[in-house]
C-alpha cells in the first residue's frame, strides 16, 4: 500500500478530533451471536418437532431478506408460520430467546477496550453510529462494558433512517460541532460506512475483519484497511505524526 499520507487528499489534512464507530461487527462479532440465537430458537422449536431442520443459517437467512429490519421479530414469525409452528406463546418465547442469547454471547474483538482507552488519552472524542435503535445499542454497549466509553451514540430511531443515508454522519458532526475533515469513521461495511462517509469528506478506516458480506465494490473507497481492531492505533499514530493535535 502507498504511504498513508499520500492516500489522504490534501484538502483533508486537518486536525483529527473525533472517531465515529459503527458498532455491530466493528466492536464485536454480531453475526456470530445472531447465529447462536437462531440455533437456540430452533432447538426450542425442535423439542416438539423432530423433523425440524436445526440449521441456524436457515433462520438467519430470513433476517437477510430485507422484508423487515435486520433485527425485526417478524422474521422469526415468518419462519414459524411457513413451517406451521406458530403459536402466540411459542412466538413470544422465541423472541425472548433471541434477545437473551444475542446479549449473553456478545464478546468484544481483541484489543477493543484498550484501544479505546488509548484513543481517549489522545484527547479524541468517541461516538457510536449504528443502525440499531437506542434500546438495543445501549443494551449491547452495557453488556460489553463500553457504554461510558463513548460521548454519545447516533441510532436509527434518532435520525429516522439507516446507513448508507448520510444522516447518521451529519447528525454526529453537528452534535460534535466539527467539520467532516476533523473526524474518522471506523466501520465494517464499504457500502454502508466507508462510501457515504468518504463522500462527505470524513477520513475512513475499513474494519475488514468484521465484514461478513460479499461485496461487489471494486474501488478502494476508504483511506486505510484494518485487519484487526488494534491496527487502528497504527493508523491514528501515522495521522498523529502528521496533523493530529492532542492538547
Amino acid at each position: 500500500m502507498e504511504s498513508l499520507r499520500n492516500n489522504v487528499p490534501q484538502n483533508r489534512q486537518k486536525t483529527l478530533k473525533a472517531v465515529l464507530f459503527d458498532m455491530d461487527n466493528t466492536l464485536f462479532d454480531f453475526v456470530a451471536v445472531k447465529l447462536i440465537a437462531c440455533r437456540e430458537i430452533l432447538s426450542y422449536l425442535g423439542e416438539g418437532n423432530r423433523n425440524l431442520k436445526k440449521d441456524p443459517a436457515e433462520l438467519f437467512r430470513y433476517f437477510l431478506r430485507g422484508t423487515y429490519g435486520f433485527e425485526d421479530y417478524e422474521n422469526i414469525k415468518d419462519y414459524m408460520q411457513e413451517r406451521k409452528l406458530f403459536t402466540e406463546q411459542a412466538y413470544r418465547q422465541c423472541c425472548e430467546i433471541y434477545d437473551r442469547e444475542k446479549l449473553q454471547n456478545l464478546e468484544l474483538y481483541p484489543g477493543v477496550r484498550d484501544t479505546l482507552e488509548e484513543l481517549k488519552k489522545l484527547g479524541l472524542r468517541l461516538v457510536i453510529i449504528t443502525d440499531a435503535d437506542r434500546h438495543h445499542a445501549h443494551a449491547r454497549l452495557t453488556r460489553v462494558g463500553l457504554l461510558d466509553s463513548f460521548e454519545f451514540l447516533v441510532s436509527a430511531d434518532m435520525t429516522g433512517t439507516k446507513k448508507p443515508d448520510p444522516a447518521h454522519f451529519r447528525f454526529a458532526l453537528d452534535a460534535l460541532g466539527l467539520e467532516p475533515e476533523e473526524s474518522l469513521v471506523v466501520g465494517d461495511s464499504i457500502k454502508r460506512d466507508m462510501a457515504p462517509a468518504r463522500r462527505l469528506g470524513l477520513k475512513t478506516a475499513y474494519a475488514s475483519y468484521g465484514d461478513w458480506r460479499p461485496t461487489e465494490e471494486t474501488e478502494q473507497c476508504f483511506d486505510f484497511q484494518l485487519n484487526t481492531f488494534q491496527d487502528l492505533m497504527g493508523y491514528i499514530g501515522t495521522l498523529n505524526n502528521t496533523h493530529i493535535q492532542t492538547d
